[in-house]
């Protein structure tokens, strides 16, 4: 069995706080958790929503009904009416609710408990108290949660105290008839990880030393997660004035040697396109992690989206190789980091890993020992005295040195160059230099990550995505039960792995998953192989699909509607 909670509050109240409890709670008592958020861009006010899904087994798609929906607030109702079904079970103060849902309510009031304590702040630590009871989690096991979460003793004393009071709480006769079926799931190598801390675990296992960063949602939990393990891990995390001096900074460190990475979002990599193409034509290294969000301009700071694969695949003046990535999940994620760390410094190109909001604050068990590694390569070579930067080669990719590494003289330049470096406007030398860039493309593409198919060996029907839908899509095949249907799911999206082809072509009715408007990576594959789509499923409304959701629009598109 599994189930999903639904916490809905203002900002403010202290949803977030739940829901890392409960998460942590969950998984030391070897129950599998998966958990999200959608909220507003403000401080205070506004409704947010957390979402927990705990089973028996691993389950890692974004569940839209709850099992058990709290109210915190009295707007929390009207927000969060999608995720009530005929069996939620729906917690909060009389006030909060309606005669339409007053079958399936429980009246339980968490802020006169905490204001009875000392004050309104320890509401979400009673209701902590109360779901935990629910569960039957162990009592030690929540302490050490709340121990670990806010560290000050008077500070975890008063919580330890309202979580006694929430637990009671649910022992009430009231909440009696409340009885849950689920199993413990085997021990593990299980670590709890955030979609933002997995790219941060990958970048430190590809030997990341420096990151650069200007704040924006919804990259910067990266920067925030790295900046607390600097000394851990002898990483150099800063912030500076802008987006631009942020990306010339990593084009700086990786001149002298050194792997780094700037984390951004669209608005802030706008900012970033001619530092990107003064790294492509002076062949230095990059990685820009790009945490997507609805755009165009502000848009919504806070929701999620994918309508940046475009962006990274044709912004920056000129021709240049790249390589574009958007991990499945938090496993993939940890790998793909790696990959990319990889193909930036061996190709000297740059690389992209497209992430987005959902995918930053998703959250659950991974298991540590099936984690995928690459060894860091060094690709840095001592320099001759007669050294060529820029030497023409069969592949392309010139021998690369560092400053005061060998006697040789390392330049890098962003006007055309021969090869020493040395500014050029010769016809033939500029038509030779820019074929040299652009024969990278082929090495990068025979290292191209192949994209994962799951499903019959023949099929009729191919769904097609790449980036966070996996999961959800996979779910809501699984749901549908269908022997006549496959799923490819990419993770690389730039340039394609050519073994995607042998699935596209078989299929005879192709439908593209996508969070944007336009189906953006259905017009790469057509513009890559010429083929369409035959229909495009698409969500723009800077919200996740749901599992439920894509399954009926899955079966209406299977069908014709």
């Amino acid at each position: 069995m599994d189930y999903t909670i639904v916490l809905t509050a203002a900002a403010g109240q202290g949803v977030e706080t739940i829901e890392t409890l409960l998460s942590k709670a969950f998984k030391d008592s070897n129950f599998f958790v998966f958990s999200d958020k959608e909220y507003m861009s403000r401080v205070r006010g506004g409704v947010n929503s957390t979402t927990i899904r705990v089973s028996s087994k691993e389950n890692k798609g974004y569940k839209q009904f709850a099992d058990f929906l709290f109210l915190f607030t009295k707007q929390a109702l009207e927000h969060s009416k999608n995720r009530i079904s005929d069996n939620t079970i729906i917690f909060g103060e009389n006030d909060f609710i309606t005669d339409e849902y007053k079958s399936q309510f429980l009246e339980v009031d968490f802020l006169k408990i905490a204001k009875d304590l000392e004050s309104a702040v320890f509401a979400n630590t009673v209701a902590f108290g109360f779901i935990s009871a629910m569960f039957k989690i162990d009592t030690d096991t929540a302490y050490k949660a709340i121990k670990n979460h806010f560290l000050a003793p008077d500070v975890v004393q008063k919580n330890i105290t309202a979580y006694n009071e929430g637990y009671k709480l649910f022992q009430d006769n009231t909440y009696k008839s409340i009885k849950l079926n689920i199993e413990k799931i085997a021990e593990k190598r299980y670590a709890l990880l955030s979609g933002s801390q997995a790219v941060a675990f990958g970048a430190l296992s590809a030997n990341a030393k420096f990151l650069s960063f200007y704040p924006m949602s919804p990259s910067t939990d990266v920067a925030i997660f790295l900046a607390h393990q600097m000394d851990k891990f002898d990483i150099v995390v800063e912030q500076f004035e802008d987006e631009i001096a942020s990306v010339n900074a990593a084009i700086g460190a990786w001149f002298g040697g050194t792997r780094s990475f700037v984390t951004t979002s669209g608005g802030g990599y706008a900012l970033m396109e001619e530092g990107v193409s003064l790294a492509a034509m002076s062949e230095t290294p990059l990685v820009v992690h790009l945490a997507q969000r609805p755009a165009p301009a502000t848009g919504l700071p806070t929701r999620t989206s994918q309508s940046d694969l475009n962006l990274v695949l044709y912004s920056s003046h000129g021709d240049f190789p790249r390589a574009i990535f958007s991990p499945r999940n938090l496993e993939d994620a940890f790998f793909v980091m790696q990959k990319a760390f990889d193909i930036a410094d061996k190709h000297q190109c740059v690389s992209y890993i497209l992430t987005d909001q959902f995918f930053m604050s998703m959250m659950y068990n991974v298991d540590t020992s099936h984690l995928e590694f690459i060894e860091p390569q060094n690709y840095i070579i001592q320099t001759p005295t007669d050294y060529k930067r820029y030497e023409f080669t069969k592949n392309g990719v010139s021998k690369r040195g560092a400053p005061g590494f060998g006697s040789g003289i390392v330049v890098a330049n962003g006007n055309e160059h021969d090869e020493y470096g040395d500014i050029t406007e010769d016809e033939e030398l500029t038509k030779l230099m820019l074929e040299k860039r652009m024969q990278k493309l082929n090495g990068i593409k025979s290292e191209a990550l192949e994209p994962l198919y799951i499903g019959p060996e023949t099929f009729k029907n191919l769904v097609v995505c790449y980036g966070s839908l996996y999961e959800n899509i996979k779910e809501a095949l699984e749901l549908l039960g269908l022997d006549d249907t496959g799923l490819l799911a990419y993770s690389q999206l730039y340039p394609l792995n050519d073994k995607g082809l042998d699935y596209l072509t078989k299929a005879q009715n192709l439908i593209f998953v996508e969070q944007n408007f336009s189906g953006q990576f259905a017009q790469l594959i057509w513009r890559e192989y010429g083929i369409k789509t035959n229909q495009l499923i698409n969500k723009y409304t800077g919200r996740q699909f749901f599992v439920e959701e894509l399954k009926e629009r899955l079966q209406n598109a299977l069908e014709g509607k």
